[in-house]
């Protein structure tokens, strides 16, 4: 019997696009000018730009590995390719500066949610299924991540919330799903869990011994990871779970 769901974050329940990427970057690195200005630093805009790429580039090697990097250690990869002036140490008052900037977009400039999330995760909720979130947080931390949801009124709507960059460990590894079903003493074949990554949330569940959701707007057909069930939008998850009773 199925008594527990979980969701994937990013372009599942919250819209997470290209132009969102450029974006934030920009809001990133602007501040983290000004932030070294006052202490001290000039940097160039493009000097920092650039670093910022390449920075992510290293962060990736790192993720492809499925392990996590916190915030500090991403800024700290980023200082480290500046090409001249630098910040021979960070202080730990400097680095909470850069952090606090590093991490302000998603609340300054707040991405949509998906359509019909909020109602969805809340009447499952509703419904007495335990609820849990998994998320790979890239270059937005799980701190920042919870204010989103508390403002957004959708952190309540979860039992557990669970951050790669807390736990080091990122999907698809299935250790990341079952630390969250252990959180809320769930079995993982009495689980689904619903995103909208193949190789992120399908596989990875799978591993895990949960039932898998894929959520694909535009359902691309592919042979290599194959879900136990695919919906185009997430309403479409109550009917998966009424069948699955």
């Amino acid at each position: 019997m199925i008594d527990t769901v979980t969701f994937d974050l990013w372009n599942t329940l919250i819209s997470n696009r290209p132009p969102d990427h450029y974006r934030y970057k920009q809001i990133r690195v602007e501040r983290i000018i000004q932030v070294l200005k006052r202490n001290g630093l000039t940097v160039r805009l493009d000097d920092l730009s650039l670093a910022y790429d390449e920075g992510f580039e290293k962060c990736k090697e790192t993720w492809k590995n499925n392990r996590d990097l916190s915030t500090p250690e991403q800024l700290g990869i980023m200082m480290e390719l500046l090409p001249h002036e630098k910040p021979k140490s960070i202080s730990p008052a400097l680095m909470q500066e850069l952090v606090e900037v590093f991490t302000s977009p998603l609340l300054d400039d707040p991405p949509p949610l998906i359509d019909g999330a909020k109602e969805v995760v809340t009447h499952i909720q509703e419904e007495k299924y335990k609820t849990g979130l998994i998320c790979n947080t890239g270059r937005t931390p799980g701190s920042t991540i919870r204010l989103f949801l508390e403002r957004s009124g959708m952190l309540n709507c979860f039992d557990i919330t669970t951050f790669s960059n807390e736990l080091r460990i990122r999907k698809p590894d299935p250790r990341i799903f079952l630390h969250t079903l252990n959180q809320i003493k769930s079995l993982p074949m009495n689980s689904v869990h619903v995103g909208d990554m193949l190789e992120l949330d399908v596989l990875g569940a799978k591993n895990a011994g949960m039932i898998s959701v894929h959520y694909a707007p535009v359902l691309i057909p592919q042979k290599e990871i194959i879900p136990d069930f695919t919906i185009s939008h997430l309403s479409g998850l109550g009917d998966i779970l009424k069948n699955l009773k």
